[in-house]
């Protein structure tokens, strides 16, 4: 599985209008019930700290991509990534990278350069919300998905629907616990047929 460090990486100044390089992957890494529930009043769902690590080491050192609702509801820049804001208009923190659309914030995501592009793909992660996980969805190589196994019945803001015809099944995690909300949950990668 190819990673990112944070310590290779260097940001290049301006974004060129060249294609985006094939070699970089792109993930969509999302929690989600049972019923696609992501979100509520701008907010996530649950509080999984088993899920909160994997997303930290899935993304550490890797561009992340983000709408500007997603942003305020975490606050800060994430550590140690590239924090890339899709919006219309946003006065961002100081090395946040905002831009008007998904195709301009792959371009930035792929000024991202890392020494271990030579031997294994670059990565970029979607990360939210749900308006930019359906944009994203067409375009993307990967899921990295957290299912939580319950249903959120009151909850606003849903991911797509895996189409089965599409994606498959690359890795399944074992079933774990979470003791503090009691949900059931498991980690699962898909990738395009």
């Amino acid at each position: 599985m190819p990673h990112c460090h944070p310590e290779q990486i260097t940001i290049i100044p301006s974004l060129s209008r060249d294609p985006i390089p094939s070699k970089m992957e792109k993930c969509i890494i999302v929690a989600i019930a049972d019923n696609n529930a992501i979100g509520k009043d701008n907010a996530l769902l649950w509080h999984i700290s088993e899920d909160l690590k994997f997303f930290k080491r899935t993304t550490m050192g890797c561009p992340v991509i983000m709408g500007r609702k997603t942003f305020e509801s975490i606050g800060r820049p994430l550590p140690k990534r590239q924090n890339i804001v899709i919006s219309r208009g946003f006065d961002a923190p100081e090395g946040v990278v905002v831009v008007s659309s998904l195709e301009d914030a792959y371009m930035a995501a792929s000024s991202v350069m890392s020494s271990e592009v030579e031997t294994s793909p670059a990565r970029c992660f979607i990360m939210g919300g749900g308006q930019i996980y359906a944009q994203a969805m067409p375009d993307m190589d990967r899921l990295i998905v957290t299912h939580v196994h319950t249903v959120i019945e009151d909850a606003d803001t849903f991911f797509p629907p895996v189409d089965p015809s599409v994606w498959i099944v690359e890795s399944r995690s074992e079933m774990y616990h979470d003791e503090e909300s009691g949900f059931d949950f498991e980690f699962v990668e898909y990738v395009k047929r």
